[in-house]
């Protein structure tokens, strides 16, 4: 604990927690000085959910900072007559807090403290980060990637859980959290991030209060690389797709998208993001078994997928014949194998696959979908708004 030594000042500044002795006595001024106490006077670890009192004798409180060895930010009020500040929010478990505050009194002498006091422990901590999507070390992710959070357990409390979330970027961006279970919650932007930049996500969990008793678990901090921004315009009725890289025509790939009699086998139009990407997969007829007539087998090179229920651009030297004039497949963007494998080979995950001239439309919630909503939709998703 850390004190100031006593000087001749004309005001007093008393730090008060809930639970220490009672508030002292206000006298009269006189223009006499005296020979203030300023301390703590309480030198035991605080209960970080009570709040506490600063209080000035013979004079009036003109301005109180409290902050965190956490970089956090105290919030509090003053009393009408400006002889006290109360605390309003609960601080965080196992921290150092400093107090500054500055006390006036009627003849103008100022008087000032800087105190330190701990606030206790919690044992019961454990709601944590349990995954980050896309994040992988060394990969470099696309302009359209969302950041996708798992969570231990169910969050105790939703709000106060998105308060502790941090996302900080090399250049300007605006974004929102949606939630999608108690367990989970995504990130987006409201326009593709900013190319060939570090974004940091973290999670501040540890010591905060995160509703209905529960504690923190530890902090979790990632590092995502965003890469080049390689967007690609996927045009059913041109049979045809361009793909831009850093805002520059990179390759025009004809290409036979879906359709026919099946709905299902239409390709989705809507702005898809690559998701994953395998260099050999076999592609089975969706919802069928092996007895129905449309029941399909087949492997397929360089396969990128870009939504959750099959949809991969990927080789396809069966229907090249159709590629840049017909629509052929089952809802997969078919290419030739060499221009598969170009595309595959440049593929971060992340990358928005924009598709037009489909009457079918993407449920944002198909895989990585989320670009589909309108900046507006998506954050009526965040529990703050």
């Amino acid at each position: 604990m850390k004190f100031l030594p006593a000087r001749v000042l004309a005001a007093t500044i008393v730090l008060l927690f809930a639970g220490a002795c009672g508030a002292p006595q206000q006298g009269a001024f006189t223009p006499a000085p005296i020979v203030p106490e300023i301390g703590l006077e309480a030198g035991d670890p605080q209960d970080p959910t009570e709040s506490f009192t600063l209080t000035a004798v013979d004079g009036i409180l003109e301005e109180v900072s409290v902050t965190s060895d956490r970089a956090k930010t105290i919030e509090g009020a003053f009393s009408e007559d400006l002889t006290e500040w109360t605390s309003e929010t609960v601080m965080d478990a196992g921290s150092t807090y400093t107090v500054t505050a500055m006390a006036v009194s009627s003849d103008g002498t100022v008087t000032s403290i800087e105190e330190e006091f701990v606030t206790e422990s919690r044992d019961d901590s454990g709601f944590a980060v349990l995954d980050v999507t896309p994040a992988i070390e060394g990969e470099t992710v696309g302009v359209g990637a969302p950041i996708i959070v798992t969570f231990t357990e169910a969050a105790p409390d939703r709000a106060r859980v998105e308060q502790q979330l941090r996302v900080e970027s090399e250049k300007d961006h605006e974004g929102a959290w949606r939630w999608i279970s108690d367990s989970q919650v995504i990130y987006r932007t409201k326009e593709y991030w900013e190319p060939h930049q570090t974004v940091t996500f973290t999670a501040a969990f540890d010591g905060a209060l995160l509703g209905d008793g529960a504690w923190g678990g530890e902090d979790h901090s990632v590092d995502i690389e965003v890469g080049a921004s390689q967007i690609t315009y996927a045009d059913v009725s041109s049979h045809s797709m361009t793909v831009e890289i850093d805002g520059e025509v990179a390759k025009e790939i004809p290409i036979s998208y879906g359709s026919g009699s099946e709905w299902e086998y239409h390709t989705a139009t809507g702005v898809h993001l690559v998701m994953s990407k395998v260099e050999h997969k076999v592609m089975v007829a969706p919802g069928k078994d092996e007895d129905d007539p449309d029941y399909y087998e087949t492997p397929v090179n360089w396969a990128t997928r870009i939504n959750a229920s099959g949809e991969f651009i990927h080789g396809a030297p069966w229907s090249e014949w159709a590629q840049g004039n017909t629509n052929v497949s089952h809802g997969c963007l078919n290419a030739s194998d060499e221009n598969a494998k170009w595309f595959y080979e440049i593929a971060q995950r992340g990358d928005p696959v924009e598709v037009v001239g489909s009457p079918r439309e993407m449920p944002w919630t198909n895989g990585w979908g989320y670009w589909i909503l309108s900046w507006e939709e998506w954050q009526q998703g965040s529990a703050l708004e």
